[in-house]
């Protein structure tokens, strides 16, 4: 496992070095959402109005999480989310973090 796992750092992921982190894509995971919907044949304005989409709660989830408490409640988790896909945001509809509710 750690053989693959090596070789799988060393083929150019998202930091190229560290074996632990080839699971993490990060923020590389939009452009290889893109990839994939390209090689699926699948990609047009919807799929990237969805992605867009996805990376802004993603964006907005580890915003929320990175504002809690080390070993504390995972408050964020709670967050809920209506999407818009056709302007590329999402309104909260419910969280517990008492922040903003529409982006």
């Amino acid at each position: 496992r750690l053989a693959a796992a090596s070789e799988d750092a060393a083929s150019g992921g998202p930091n190229g070095t560290r074996v632990q982190d080839t699971h993490n894509l990060a923020s590389h995971q939009w452009d290889f959402c893109r990839k994939l919907a390209k090689i699926s044949g699948d990609y047009d304005d919807e799929m990237e109005q969805f992605i867009a989409t996805n990376k802004a709660i993603y964006d907005r989830s580890g915003k929320e999480r990175k504002s809690m408490i080390p070993g504390g409640e995972d408050l964020y988790r709670e967050t809920r989310f209506r999407r818009d896909d056709e302007n590329q945001s999402y309104e909260i509809l419910y969280s517990k973090t008492g922040t903003e509710s529409i982006v």
